[in-house]
């Protein structure tokens, strides 16, 4: 009987019209459900009053957006759990990100959400507003359950919390010292800020493959290509998650003529940025290749189509750069990767102007540990993982710590911030008290882009004055979101990480 209750929207539909015929009322219940609980069964109980025939929707895994982790449960597990209250008649999986289709589908006489709801402005993504419509649009009513509520996100983090003990207690310390005011302010912030984003485009190609075996004739792994998925990386990616957060983006880069380059960027490259991009016959686009065994999502090793020119100092890209520095940017995001980009006189003309300077110097494969931060003479904001900071300073053995008060001194820089992997961000502000912020991530599927998604947000809060905490918990909400997906599918954004802030927080 309760497998019964679980069909596609589809037959759903079909079964409500003989239901509707002898004029049965219909009552839609959407939601995620990941933790059923007293809170639900009320709500479903008062929703199914004001009608006859109570279908609930549930969202789908990959469109729950309550931070990594999240759901707990899979959907089909969700769905059984529902189809087994005696109240519910109907229920189906929604394989979208709102209930807009399911509504025009169904067709429901009343849509019931919760009390927290009630108001548009509660909602963070929007969403509610065009179900509402929808609703208005199918013949239907929208009515608010106005019960005592419980949430699903405070009890798992009570009871099924993914993170160490630590952790827990520091986000309980977080929320005891920070109203939800002072903690959100900042991301709402955001929008106000005019930032400009200089580094070198990379586009990242994941190529999937299935494991052959050995060769036959060679000791070599033999693999199949089963499919190319290309995505934006390096500057282009930070310039898209400071655009999904809201901020007012123009972003300087250089890509060669490879064809259809320039196309991939357009279409996916936020609309709102203001690109502004030299083409180069010299040197092709920045590719990085890495070849994926399907079934683990394991890299197996990857290339690098790049020029092989260490700096080569384009005058064009250094004059258009100075043309640009004349705009009133709050901010310039400096994404060095270490490809040639930055030349010294570039670096000279940023250093010189008088506005607010975030750099994040990566050191990688291409560059064989050669970019460091050094090069910079001046920097405000510094964004370095722990290693990187160590080959600046040529300490291998030293901790976080011990290298902070010396690059702080020679960078005069307000904030540096320091990315520990699975240890979290340690932040330290010039003239204040070092604060260490635990990782969220509850696990790790690609660990490409989770840096740089946390340098633009960390750099945003930064240039807001953001207290330490605030920043750092931004950043590595930001992070755990990148590491939870294949390099930089989607950019970080405004609604998703509001939605995980209040998920993680409850």
């Amino acid at each position: 009987m309760t497998k019964t209750k679980i069909v596609g929207l589809d037959e759903v539909s079909n079964v409500l019209e003989p239901l509707r015929a002898t004029g049965q009322k219909v009552v839609l219940c959407h939601g995620v459900f990941d933790l059923l609980h007293l809170g639900h069964l009320r709500y479903f109980e008062a929703a199914k009053g004001r009608g006859d025939v109570l279908v609930v929707t549930l969202t789908a895994d990959e469109y729950v957006n309550k931070g990594p982790g999240r759901p707990v449960f899979s959907a089909p597990q969700r769905a059984e759990m529902l189809a087994a209250l005696d109240l519910v008649d109907f229920v189906s999986i929604n394989n979208d990100k709102i209930a807009v289709n399911a509504i025009k589908n169904l067709r429901p006489d009343f849509y019931a959400k919760g009390k927290d709801y009630a108001s548009d402005h509660l909602d963070v993504t929007g969403n509610i507003a065009k179900e509402k419509q929808a609703v208005v649009d199918a013949g239907g009513s929208f009515v608010v359950i106005d019960e005592e509520t419980f949430s699903s996100s405070s009890l798992i983090n009570e009871y099924l919390t993914p993170h160490e003990p630590s952790t827990s207690q520091w986000l309980f310390e977080f929320k005891r010292g920070f109203s939800e005011f002072q903690i959100v302010q900042p991301l709402e912030q955001i929008k106000t800020l005019k930032v400009l984003v200089l580094g070198e485009a990379i586009i990242d190609e994941y190529l999937m493959c299935e494991a052959l075996g050995k060769s036959s004739k060679d000791p070599v792994l033999a693999f199949r290509e089963v499919r190319l998925e290309r995505q934006l990386g390096g500057s282009l990616a930070i310039a898209g998650h400071c655009a999904g957060l809201g901020a007012q983006v123009t972003l300087c880069t250089e890509i060669g003529e490879e064809p259809g380059v320039q196309d991939l960027i357009a279409g996916q490259l936020v609309p709102e940025i203001d690109l502004k991009f030299f083409k180069t016959a010299e040197r092709p686009t920045i590719t990085k290749r890495r070849y994926v065994d399907e079934s683990s999502m394991q890299r197996v090793f990857e290339t690098y189509q790049m020029s092989a020119d260490v700096e080569h100092g384009d005058v064009n890209l250094a004059r258009h750069v100075q043309d640009l520095l004349r705009q009133p940017f709050d901010l310039i995001l400096i994404c060095d990767y270490g490809h040639g980009f930055f030349s010294g006189n570039l670096i000279a003309k940023l250093v010189e102007t008088g506005h607010v300077l975030a750099v994040n110097t990566q050191a990688n494969a291409g560059n064989r540990g050669f970019n460091t931060i050094g090069k910079y003479p001046r920097a405000d904001f510094v964004c370095l993982n722990g290693g990187e900071l160590a080959l600046e300073l040529r300490r291998k053995h030293a901790t976080g710590d011990d290298l902070v008060p010396e690059i702080q001194e020679r960078l005069a820089t307000k904030s540096l911030i320091i990315t520990e992997g699975a240890d979290g961000v340690l932040i330290c502000p010039s003239g204040g008290s070092s604060v260490r912020v635990p990782a969220f991530a509850p696990f790790v599927r690609d660990r490409v882009g989770a840096g740089d998604a946390l340098f633009a947000v960390t750099s945003l809060t930064q240039a807001l004055k953001a207290a330490p905490e605030i920043t750092g918990f931004w950043g590595n909400l930001a992070g755990a979101a990148a590491v939870a997906q294949l390099g930089n599918r989607e950019p970080v954004n405004h609604a998703d990480l509001l939605r995980h802030a209040i998920s993680i927080l409850k």
